[in-house]
């Protein structure tokens, strides 16, 4: 569980120093953004200056709407399709629909019509100063005298006006002369001829334009400008537009465009009607003959046979069995009748109420009924407070009896006259029967001749209705489609958006700088930032020194109150808890030119500020350079004193000039084998007995990264200062410090950061990067004097 813990307490601290770490790459970003805001204002106003007079050279595009509505089966239709061939077999075709009209609107062979209709392969402008003036009509007309396949390739041509009625014409390859209503060729286009158009004023101080394009790549060019699609899938209306940079021009060619659509399908339609009156034409003829062969053959049959009207005789047949075998049906239903009476009647002990109208024909037997449901609902009504040994009841009793005796007896009798009835009917049914069924077999030849003429009259009526309802339908068809929304152009352009373009231009303008920004800080290989050091570097860093633009090498004095001077005062207070009573400090870097010597004068007149005794000693034997920055003369130095053991520690030790108290040993003569000088034993010898006279001892050694000579001179250092220059340094050169601290070579070893920028820097404007307390941030205060100019932004 306490593993549980601490892997959660360290996911915590390692996701909050990640975090920590993003916001501080957020702010760095700012911090850059703001501290160059003048290149960004000048890049946006740049681009907007861009896009400004982008606008100014572009055509503004137009979008021209309109709207069908089709008579679509699937979804219904208020056009009304009523069509007179609807009954004929689907011969006329498939039915139209939404999508089928969508793909017809689209097809070339229709936009051809358009474009031929309206000579849209001929386009007409005035010349402007920023970009030509689209016209729908212009001074002068242009007539194609010639076969328009003849047109291959397109052209324009700028017209300005002569005297003379004469015009020249040009273009980027030639320039000709013509006369106004006189034709001329251009090869490859045809016969051409302008005349004047008085509709339209002449600006004679201006040029115009007149384009010729081939009708094909006029239609491949209208049909990509061009678009038809449904509203959606629960209407059947189709939504048409067209880009234009002229909206009339726009209307006219969309309402021509569905006036060519309407007359196609018009068309359509009168084919198919004309088409079809003449089948029925055809199959009418042939009819007509078969009807009248039948015909003949049916008046010859009768002849014949000798026969009048069969069908007469043989209906009256048949309806005299039908009657017969329905007075039999009628008179087993007053059989079945009488048999329920007598049901009824054949209980005598508990008397029930018979049912009436039996037999409708018999009075009497119905009024015999009636008595006897009253006496019986009599009787059951004096029950129902009487027994049936009340003498009303028997009474009752006796009547009821009386009458069931005579409907027994006419039930009776009444059966008897049924059965003979039926016996009757039956008899003349059989002989009826017996009469169809001696029909002579020549009248069904006829019955079949019959038919068949029936056939033939109907599909001759038929035809003919459908003749007289094509023919009429002829007249008055109309288009499946029915515009409902005319061409109408919107009134701002479709492009180019002035918003979007202005917006476009500002945001690339601003785009410039931010990319080279990131660019540049992508592709820098040197130290930019704290950053850098601390992803490339775990050595401690005892100080920042800012950039000086201080001609003179040493900038701290008693009575200096510059940034530059604080920061020295601040490494030194640093300096002291890093020495731990030691006195002996080496400085080397990671190539020449990154401040070593520059740190190593203001370090020592910091120190001897205190007034303590400071000793520089220029050990750079192979490129000493101390001397030369405080203008002394070449004298006796660490070389000679190694190799001439008669000189004495007094010979070679001299003022620097920088401060009373600041003492310097200079490098002297270059010598040929400088490492092994420096660990020789009278090296040793003279940096114990320096170590004696001096409280501080500065070292200026070699760059480590180029040769040992630092690595040998660490064995006399208590510390050593590894200078590290932003913008100079290679950010892969921090490795070398940890490389030799980690290997025991030279340590231990403190980083100071030199030259760090003070104005137009993200570091120093906005408080990060270098703020640990050594000093930096104190802007423009003290002696500090700036001159950096605006434009030295790129510069590090």
């Amino acid at each position: 569980m306490n593993k549980d813990i601490h892997d959660k307490e360290e996911n915590f601290f390692t996701e909050e120093i990640k975090t920590d770490n993003d916001n501080k790459q957020i702010i760095r970003f700012i911090g850059l953004v703001l501290a160059n805001w003048y290149w960004f204002v000048f890049c946006g106003l740049l681009g907007l200056a861009f896009a400004f007079f982008f606008l100014k050279y572009q055509v503004p595009t137009y979008n021209v709407h309109a709207k069908l509505l089709v008579s679509d089966d699937k979804k219904g239709s208020v056009l009304g399709e009523a069509s007179a061939l609807a009954d004929l077999s689907g011969m006329m075709g498939a039915k139209s629909s939404v999508d089928n009209e969508v793909e017809v609107l689209l097809t070339g062979d229709l936009m051809r019509e358009m474009v031929l209709a309206e000579k849209a392969y001929i386009t007409y402008g005035k010349v402007g100063v920023f970009k030509d003036e689209p016209l729908l009509m212009a001074p002068y007309t242009l007539e194609v005298k010639s076969d328009l396949e003849q047109i291959t390739e397109g052209l324009i041509l700028r017209i300005k006006t002569l005297k003379d009625d004469r015009l020249e014409l040009s273009n980027s390859d030639t320039t000709f002369v013509v006369e106004i209503d006189k034709s001329f060729v251009i090869k490859k286009v045809g016969t051409l001829q302008l005349s004047r158009n008085t509709n339209v004023p002449l600006e004679k101080e201006k040029d115009y334009r007149v384009g010729i394009n081939s009708i094909r790549k006029t239609v491949e060019r209208f049909q990509e400008i061009f678009k038809a699609q449904v509203t959606n899938k629960l209407v059947s209306t189709i939504d048409l537009s067209l880009q234009t940079t002229l909206p009339v021009r726009g209307e006219k060619c969309l309402q021509t465009l569905i006036n060519k659509y309407v007359e196609l399908n018009l068309n359509d339609k009168n084919v198919v009607a004309d088409s079809t009156l003449s089948f029925i034409r055809a199959r009418l003829e042939k009819i007509t003959d078969e009807l009248a062969g039948v015909e003949d053959r049916i008046s010859g049959y009768k002849r014949n046979t000798q026969l009048s009207d069969i069908s007469e005789q043989s209906k009256l047949l048949l309806q005299n069995s039908a009657d017969y075998v329905k007075k039999i049906a009628e008179i087993e239903t007053q059989l079945a009748g009488l048999d329920a009476i007598a049901s009824y009647l054949s209980d005598i002990q508990n008397p029930r109420v018979v049912p009436s109208s039996v037999i409708p024909a018999d009075m009497a037997f119905n009024s015999l009924i009636n008595r006897y449901n009253e006496l019986v609902l009599q009787r059951e009504r004096l029950l129902m407070a009487n027994t049936e040994d009340n003498p009303l009841v028997k009474n009752i009793s006796q009547q009821i009896a009386g009458v069931r005796q005579d409907m027994v007896a006419n039930v009776s009798s009444s059966r008897e006259l049924l059965q003979l009835a039926k016996q009757s009917q039956q008899q003349l049914a059989n002989q009826v029967t017996s009469q169809i069924t001696q029909v002579p077999t020549i009248e069904r030849g006829y019955i079949d001749l019959a038919r068949l003429q029936q056939i033939k009259q109907a599909q001759y009526i038929f035809l003919q209705e459908k003749w007289e309802e094509t023919a009429i339908g002829r007249t008055a068809n109309v288009s499946n489609s029915k515009l409902i929304d005319s061409p109408k152009a919107e009134e701002l352009p479709f492009a180019p958006r002035k918003k979007i373009v202005l917006t476009f231009g500002l945001f690339l303008g601003l785009a410039v700088p931010l990319g080279l920004l990131a660019a540049k800080n992508l592709l820098n290989l040197r130290v930019q930032s704290i950053e850098d050091i601390e992803q490339h570097n775990k050595l401690p860093i005892l100080g920042f020194i800012s950039h000086s633009e201080n001609a003179g090498q040493v900038v701290v004095s008693e009575n200096s109150r510059s940034p530059i001077a604080e920061q020295f005062r601040a490494m030194r207070t640093n300096l002291e808890f890093s020495l731990r009573g030691g006195n002996r400090i080496l400085f080397t870097s990671s190539m020449s030119g990154e401040g070593k010597s520059y740190v190593a004068l203001n370090l020592a007149v910091s120190l001897a500020l205190l007034g303590k005794k400071v000793l520089i000693m220029e050990l750079d034997l192979r490129k000493p350079s101390i001397t030369a920055k405080l203008g002394l003369a070449a004298g006796k130095g660490f070389s000679h004193y190694v190799v001439r053991p008669d000189i004495r520690v007094e010979e070679i030790i001299m003022p620097s000039g920088a401060h009373p108290n600041v003492h310097l040993i200079q490098a002297g003569a270059i010598p040929p084998n400088p490492a092994e000088l420096l660990i020789s034993d009278r090296a040793a010898t003279l940096m114990a007995e320096l170590h004696q006279r001096y409280d501080y001892i500065l070292m200026d050694a070699p760059p480590v990264g180029l040769v040992t000579d630092a690595q040998l001179l660490a064995r006399y250092a208590d510390i050593c200062l590894y200078l590290v220059r932003q913008g100079f340094t290679y950010k892969d050169q921090l490795l070398i410090p940890n490389d030799l601290v980690s290997k025991n070579k030279i340590k231990p070893i403190q980083l100071v950061v030199n030259d760090i920028p003070t104005k137009s820097s993200y570091y120093s404007n906005y408080g990060y990067g270098y703020g640990y307390g050594y000093g930096y941030g104190y802007g423009n205060y003290g002696n500090m004097d700036d001159n950096k100019s605006w434009w030295q932004f790129w510069k590090k």
